[in-house]
This record gives structure tokens, C-alpha cells and sequence, in this order.
């Protein structure tokens, strides 16, 4: 069995060498070769297959690569917590656009809005929905489009923004943001531009989305050409701030809530010093490290869910 140890440091003890070894560890975009090795043959084979129509017609690859950056791959619910959703106290539609998206709620009392990550589903943060409303709180969760059970094949983190925030403006005042891996990229977003929320939770969060195009690069087997075409498309598409304004460690500074930041030192998915770099720039964040669950299992395991719930409580 792994072991799985978890810790809380308050923030007078965050800022102390001794709490900083997860900076020394090397980020997703600088370990190339370490990612190519845990590449599956599916990723394998697109890579031969997106360089073989590079050569033939490198505008439509890069087309092909736009088009794979923004399809999530809508990852299985949870079994586990599935049921809940049927059991949810409120079950109400948003429209955006011609896409309808589900938003469930559980219990009462105040807001505590769930904010899933790319390929994911609200439902993730089921681990969480019987504690909290046994703590007093209402907890929210919802589908971004083309995730979970929403409407849509294609979204960005942009559309991810606006979603979360016409969420929180539905159910709010928010007594707290609680967001998963690429999802804090957009609660940090949404409350650096007026979102209200008390505290903020960023479990596994990337420190920009700069590193995670780097990281989907390694990850699809991009050359180094491909790469600086897809990064010169996108912003072509949503301007040349993207990097900036969707960079959360930069973003950090400007968080005016108490925060939680949880990382653990197997995460594959989310280098730990990437969520590390985020933890160090937050002036009123703590930090919650975890061993041995892995970027998805922090989700539900108790040795995260428990101190959460204890420090959105105090």
C-alpha cells in the first residue's frame, strides 16, 4: 500500500527555508525527456502522425494541433460519487451560447463553489460534498462546457473564466473557490478581475498556462517549430497578454484572499514546483503537501479532504 502522509504549513512557518525543497524540483516543461518516457503509443503514434502532415501541409497541422489544444477528453465520473448527483438538492441549467451546462448544489448555509480542471467534471469533488454540508456549508459544482455532462466539444480556459464567474455571480456571496490543476488558472483569473470569494483552495495548480502549452508540446511530441506556430495561433486568437494574464504565479501576488494551496510530490500531471512557485508568490496562503496520491487521487483521498474541510472551517 502507498504510504500517503499529509501536513498543513501555517503561513508564519511557510516562508522558512525549510518549507521550500519542492522549488529545487525541475517543472513538467524542463523534464522532456522523463514525459517522452511515460508517453503512451497513442500519444506515440500522433506524434509521427501530426509530423508526417506537418510535412505535407504544415497550416493544417497546426490547425489539427489548435483543434486538439481545445477538445477535452472528457475523462470518466467518478462511480463512486455519480449517485450524488441525482441526490443533489438543486439542479439548475446555465446557457452559454446554444450549450446548456448542469449545476448542482447540496446542503446549506454558505457557498462553497468547486472548480474542476480540463477534462474533467464537477462530480470530482464529490470526496467533498458530504463533509462540507455536514460542516454548515452549501457546496456548488458545475460542468464547464464540452466537460462532464455540458453541452460542447470545444472550450478555452478564457470560456472557462467567464462560466466560473457567471456561476459564482448566480450562487454567491462565495464563502470559498475551491479549484483543481487547470481550473486554477481560472479562479485565479475570475478573482483577480472582481470575483468575490472569502478563501481559495488551488489543489495541484500549474503556475501558468505558458507551462502547460510547453507541457502539451512534450506531451504530443511537438517540434520546436510546431510548438512556436501553435503558441503564435493562440495568440493570434486571444492576444499576445494570454501568457500574462492566465499566469498564476504572476497572478498570486494580487490574491487577496487566505489561501490553501495542496500539493503532492508524485503529482505527474502538474510538476509540485510549478504549485509550489504559486504557494511561494501568495502573500496569505498556506500550503498542504500530500505523498504518494498523485495529481487525481488528492480529489477524494481523506488525508486531503479532512485538513481542507478543518481550514475552510476555522
Amino acid at each position: 500500500m502507498t504510504q500517503v502522509t499529509s501536513s498543513i504549513s501555517p503561513q508564519s512557518a511557510s516562508r522558512s527555508p525549510a518549507s521550500r525543497p519542492l522549488t529545487s524540483q525541475p517543472s513538467i516543461s524542463q523534464q522532456p525527456a522523463t514525459a517522452a518516457g511515460h508517453r503512451s503509443w497513442q500519444h506515440q503514434a500522433l506524434s509521427l502522425g501530426l509530423a508526417l502532415y506537418a510535412r505535407l501541409s504544415s497550416d493544417g497541422a497546426a490547425r489539427l494541433i489548435e483543434r486538439l489544444a481545445f477538445t477535452p477528453q472528457r475523462l470518466p465520473m467518478p462511480s463512486r460519487y455519480e449517485h450524488l448527483l441525482e441526490q443533489a438538492d438543486s439542479h439548475t441549467q446555465l446557457h452559454v451560447g446554444t450549450r446548456t451546462l448542469p449545476v448542482y448544489s447540496w446542503g446549506e448555509g454558505p457557498v462553497v463553489l468547486g472548480v474542476h480542471g480540463w477534462s474533467g467534471a464537477g462530480i470530482q469533488f464529490g470526496a467533498f460534498i458530504q463533509p462540507l454540508v455536514a460542516a454548515g456549508y452549501r457546496v456548488v459544482l458545475y460542468d464547464a462546457p464540452a466537460h462532464g455532462r455540458a453541452q460542447g466539444e470545444r472550450t478555452d480556459l478564457y470560456e472557462m473564466t467567464e462560466v466560473l464567474t457567471r456561476v459564482g455571480e448566480l450562487f454567491g456571496p462565495l464563502e470559498a473557490v475551491m479549484a483543481h490543476s487547470l481550473g486554477s488558472l481560472a479562479a485565479g483569473r475570475a478573482l483577480a478581475d472582481g470575483l468575490s470569494a472569502r478563501k481559495l483552495v488551488l489543489l495541484a495548480p500549474p503556475a501558468s498556462l505558458s507551462e502547460v502549452v510547453d507541457a502539451l508540446g512534450v506531451q504530443m511530441g511537438l517540434s520546436a517549430g510546431a510548438l512556436a506556430q501553435h503558441r503564435a495561433r493562440m495568440e493570434a486568437r486571444f492576444g499576445p497578454e494570454v501568457w500574462q494574464r492566465l499566469a498564476l504565479d504572476d497572478l498570486a501576488p494580487q490574491l487577496n484572499q487566505p489561501g490553501l494551496v495542496v500539493i503532492d510530490d508524485q503529482d505527474r500531471a502538474v510538476a509540485p514546483a510549478q504549485s509550489a512557485r504559486v504557494y511561494h508568490r501568495w502573500p496569505g496562503a498556506e500550503l498542504l503537501r500530500s505523498e504518494g496520491l498523485g495529481h487525481h487521487r488528492l480529489l477524494w483521498h481523506d488525508r486531503v479532504v479532512e485538513p481542507v474541510v478543518a481550514w475552510l472551517s476555522a
